[in-house]
């Protein structure tokens, strides 16, 4: 009885062994993939498109969802597009050499080109003197003392003088002599007389625009004085008539400069808002008349130029 026992209990355990040697064969199997699969994901270039399977799963398969066998895609690198050339630009173009002009050319162009940079003496008194014959010669004198310094109508005296000064010399015929004679209580000659022409002209109108110092105070007969020695055939005088001395004094000592009419360079006045109080326009018409000119008030830029009988053709504008 007890060896028939022993050899149950024999069986039974060797029963059990082989039941679980069993599952743990079946466990091992269902997890571990096939050979063919390992091999296929290890792969990096070639993709299966066929499902492929156990001959087992594949056989078990019903006709309708065997799929038919695919071509295999190799994969392969995408293109890099090459970068596109940077264009090219163009050459800037070379400025054309630039010709200058043969000296005659260039003066021809401007004409004044090599006298504008010139002072105004440089023009004015030229170097040596040219002779010209004044009796149809005219100098001009600017008064310039304090007076004409005063405030008129938004201006000065002055600049409103230095206007109708200015539009009778550009005025000047071509040949004329002419000098200019700035005056208060000394008196400044431009130089000897000089032939009007667009050169000359123009130094003139630059020389009355400068600040020039002749002292304070104002002395016609200097300035007088200082003109007649030009040796011109007419004065043409720019003033306010504020002379500072007596009817008497200006009348005698001019005569005694300038020589009894008939025996002088003629005396035209413009006169430039002259002072009423000081009686100063009667005293520029007597002077004007005692010297064979004529006397007239400037308009501002109206007036035309003051001749008289006695003053040569050459002097109308």
């Amino acid at each position: 009885m007890r060896g028939n026992f022993s050899l149950m209990l024999a069986v039974s355990l060797a029963f059990h062994v082989s039941v679980a040697a069993g599952v743990a064969i079946s466990c091992f199997r269902a997890s571990a993939p096939p050979a063919k699969e390992l091999s296929d994901s290890i792969s990096p270039s070639v993709f299966l498109l066929r499902a492929q399977g156990t001959p087992e799963t594949s056989a078990s398969l019903p006709a309708s969802l065997k799929a038919a066998p695919l071509p295999v895609a190799l994969a392969t690198p995408a293109t890099i597009p090459a970068p596109a050339p940077a264009p090219i630009q163009p050459a800037p173009a070379m400025p054309a050499p630039v010709t200058p002009l043969p000296a005659a050319l260039a003066m021809e162009a401007n004409p004044n080109a090599n006298v504008r940079a010139l002072p105004p003496e440089s023009v004015l008194s030229p170097s040596p003197t040219p002779k010209l014959n004044g009796t149809d010669g005219i100098v001009f004198l600017l008064d310039v003392s304090g007076s004409m310094y005063e405030p008129y109508a938004g201006s000065t005296r002055l600049a409103f003088a230095r206007q109708a000064l200015s539009r009778r010399l550009l005025a000047l015929k071509d040949g004329t002599p002419f000098a200019i004679t700035l005056y208060a209580k000394s008196a400044l000659n431009s130089g000897p007389l000089v032939a009007a022409n667009n050169e000359t002209r123009e130094a003139a109108v630059r020389f009355i625009m400068r600040e020039v110092d002749c002292g304070g105070g104002t002395d016609l007969p200097a300035g007088l004085a200082s003109a007649i020695q030009l040796h011109t055939g007419a004065l043409v005088l720019v003033s306010d008539g504020d002379w500072n001395m007596s009817a008497f004094t200006i009348l005698s000592r001019a005569a005694s400069i300038l020589g009894p009419q008939g025996q002088c360079p003629s005396l035209s006045i413009v006169g430039i808002a002259p002072r009423a109080e000081a009686k100063a326009e009667p005293l520029m018409q007597s002077l004007a008349d005692q010297q064979g000119g004529v006397y007239a008030t400037d308009k501002l830029g109206n007036a035309e130029l003051i001749t008289s009988a006695a003053k040569p053709a050459s002097a109308a504008p």
